[in-house]
């Protein structure tokens, strides 16, 4: 039996005191700042959402790619 779990799609843990655009350098240093921060935002929704002035967590898990599917 296989015991290894492959993800079905990439993420993160945020470090600490960083927030969607810090992640956003890190994860996609080639790609423009604004677009790379807009697809973090949609991709997730439950950390845009939250109520203010609440801020990222080292136990977030931020996806940095799309949903599969």
């Amino acid at each position: 039996m296989n015991t290894t779990i492959t993800p079905v799609r990439p993420w993160t843990y945020p470090r600490e005191g960083e927030d969607l655009q810090s992640i956003a350098r890190r994860e996609f240093p080639e790609r423009p700042l604004e677009e790379a921060v807009a697809d973090l935002q949609s991709w997730n929704l439950y950390l845009v959402f939250r109520p203010a002035p609440a801020m990222l967590t080292c136990s977030d898990i931020v996806f940095t790619g799309p949903p599969a599917a």
